[in-house]
């Protein structure tokens, strides 16, 4: 009797998924796909002519019979409806997606109403989700400002992480010639370097460091906000610039936020020519603004394409928090020590969702959402 061959297993690679929602969120998604046809992404929108001038594969018109193939004109409401209608389309995008970057412009009617909408029902089908948040400039008005916060505020209850990009942190006095183009791309090419630069995690090998359970242990601890930085450089001193841009970069507030952080994650990329001492100059740089008791993880991608070049990227964690509760994966029973013998499990509980009250505001005081149940909010952990 011969023994018949195992049969192969096929591991799948963790899957991801930009989604561009809104005006702004449609043009930045777009001009990743051309730079970048490898990456899956989707465009969202009640606008027939944004989606048009898109140019993407994957679009999905929203609120057809709403606004009748115009925008949201500014107005969340309309916005969240047209999402909720057709919400059927949103999830049969989210079939089998393990990370789900959502790419934005807040301010707004569709982007402001539509992403809550769209992280709630990613987390119901067990998608991380990394919100990416264009912050309107200050020009722009005290109502714009008022509804991205209060935006902000309900993609909160459901989304694992936020990046805000201040529009005004990308532009200062110094810019003040610069072309309105120009400016107003600033924060889509942020956008676009942080979806690569996850991307770029996910479908390659790194020599060392990460993969998805590092970018999903940051998005399951970082507590709600993230900040982002990316710089890059050429030829000899690269390493030198790479280091300082990411140390003074913008968007870390020019390293202040560093120093506060809690929780960080370092991708570099470079090509074949990529030495120790480079990653070691840029490393040592960056922990020079770092608390010692930091969660720090860092990764190395070699892609021939950054031959002569150096990429970083990090995603910056404002608070940190360890798991309160076990995951809902996790067995339920008694564990056993070998000293000590049979222990009690841990109820595996998870938050609610909050059914007909999901678009109310929740109620914030010192950083917390009070309306997160005590036993979750101070880690207090149930018996089984």
């Amino acid at each position: 009797m011969t023994d018949q061959p195992s049969p192969v297993t096929r591991i799948s690679s963790p899957r991801m998924l930009v989604m561009g929602v809104g005006s702004s969120g449609v043009r930045a998604v777009a001009a990743m796909s051309r730079l970048n046809p490898g990456i899956a992404a989707v465009a969202i929108d009640t606008d027939t002519k944004v989606l048009e001038d898109a140019s993407i594969e994957r679009i999905i018109h929203v609120g057809g019979s709403i606004t009748r193939g115009f925008s949201a004109g500014g107005d969340v409401e309309l916005g969240r409806q047209s999402i909720e209608k057709d919400s059927s389309s949103i999830r049969t995008q989210l079939r089998q997606v393990d990370l789900l970057v959502i790419v934005a412009g807040l301010g707004g009617g569709t982007g402001s109403g539509a992403v809550p909408v769209i992280v709630r029902i990613a987390r119901e089908a067990g998608a991380l989700v990394l919100v990416m948040a264009g912050m309107p400039f200050a020009f722009e008005g005290r109502k714009a400002a008022r509804i991205a916060d209060e935006a902000i505020k309900r993609i909160r209850t459901h989304a694992d992480a936020v990046i805000r990009i201040s529009n005004e942190r990308l532009v200062d006095r110094s810019d003040a010639d610069l072309p309105a183009e120009q400016a107003f791309a600033r924060s889509h090419q942020v956008m676009t370097d942080g979806v690569f630069s996850l991307w770029r995690m996910l479908s390659k090998n790194g020599v060392c460091g990460l993969d998805f359970s590092c970018i999903h242990t940051m998005l399951r601890n970082c507590d709600g906000f993230c900040h982002f930085a990316s710089a890059d450089g050429a030829g000899e001193n690269r390493a030198s610039v790479v280091a300082e841009g990411l140390a003074k970069h913008r968007l870390l507030n020019k390293g202040k936020l560093l120093a506060a952080s809690q929780g960080v994650v370092v991708s570099l990329t470079g090509g074949h020519d990529l030495k120790l001492s480079e990653i070691e100059e840029v490393m040592n740089r960056l922990q020079e603004n770092l608390p010692e008791d930091i969660w720090l993880n860092f990764g190395v991608v070699v892609d021939p394409a950054f031959d002569g070049r150096l990429a970083a990227i990090a995603l910056v964690a404002e608070q940190w928090k360890e798991p309160l509760v076990d995951d809902a994966n996790r067995q339920l029973g008694f564990s056993f020590n070998r000293r000590q013998g049979p222990m009690q499990g841990e109820l595996p509980l998870e938050t609610a969702g909050k059914g007909e009250f999901a678009y109310i505001d929740p109620t914030i005081h010192n950083n917390q959402d009070l309306d997160v149940p005590s036993y979750i909010r101070r880690g207090i952990k149930l018996p089984r």
